[in-house]
């Protein structure tokens, strides 16, 4: 008798750990899609901070307007005005 013959892989499991794995993998898109534009939200303001010299919110909102194109267009729920 060998080592791992008492160790069998049911289908049941195997689509199991594939339906985690690729649940894992969407959340984690959609996680870091949104860092990525946080963190370019934060750069933006903090060149313009260390180009002034201070932080206005001016400053705020032309890099609010510039990374998150369409805010402009959006209410406050993201749904898009008439």
């Amino acid at each position: 008798m060998k080592k791992y013959d008492h160790i069998r892989i049911r289908p049941k499991g195997i689509l199991l750990v594939i339906i985690i794995v690729t649940s894992v993998f969407f959340v984690h898109i959609s996680l870091v899609k949104s860092t990525y534009g946080l963190t370019r939200y934060f750069n933006c303001i903090t060149r313009a901070a260390n180009n002034n010299d201070a932080v206005t919110l001016k400053n705020v909102e032309s890099c609010y307007y510039k990374v998150f194109q369409g805010a402009r267009d959006a209410d406050a729920d993201g749904h898009k005005l008439k």
